[in-house]
């Protein structure tokens, strides 16, 4: 969580949402073609509608994907819809079904190593902008591990150096974790 991140780093920065500056527009549509790309493009669209309103605010952005190295970097930028055409064929399918996909694309893999990826764009009243990025690199389970909850590929992912799910990370050690160091970097560049 934002404000966790800022408070722990003792930094005098209130976090406000997009739902506290008024936003109407909806979801944003995500289309580049890189997490960098759709961080940015979420900061522009957020960009305009505070220039329109007179809002001078830094405003912070992420994007973030499991990339999986044998499958060329899927899901990747899809990662939050993964499975979406299959879901929408069949109604019938369970809401983790990206999951289930990623385990019968991996199957048999021998190579599983993966890493989870986020860039957070910061940018500024002036409209610059700047972006850091964050990795956790881990391996894909051969199966679901623990309890299944979005995000549901936390629940295969095994961050290096552990032997538990990210699902099962708990507080601290999340604070290591690919979202967490982009952020801190961000947040780091901000303060000066």
């Amino acid at each position: 969580d934002l404000q966790n991140i800022i408070n722990k780093m003792v930094l005098d920065i209130e976090v406000v949402s997009m739902e506290d500056i008024g936003w109407d527009r909806g979801e944003i549509e995500e289309n580049g073609l890189t997490i960098e790309e759709n961080s940015l493009i979420k900061a522009q669209a957020i960009y305009a509608f505070c220039s329109e309103h007179n809002i001078t605010y830094p405003i912070i952005t992420d994007d973030a994907g499991l990339f999986v190295d044998v499958l060329n970097g899927e899901p990747g930028i899809y990662t939050a819809r993964y499975a979406d055409d299959e879901l929408a064929l069949d109604s019938t399918l369970p809401k983790h079904q990206c999951v289930i996909k990623l385990l019968r694309n991996m199957n048999n893999k021998e190579n599983r190593t993966a890493k989870y990826r986020c860039c957070v764009t910061t940018m500024m009243p002036n409209g610059e902008y700047y972006q850091e990025i964050g990795e956790s690199a881990g391996t894909i389970a051969e199966d679901i591990i623990g309890e299944l909850k979005k995000p549901y590929f936390y629940s295969v992912f095994v961050l290096n150096g552990t032997s538990v799910a990210f699902n099962n990370l708990k507080g601290d050690e999340l604070e290591d974790t690919y979202r967490y160091k982009a952020i801190k970097k961000s947040l780091k560049k901000l303060k000066k």
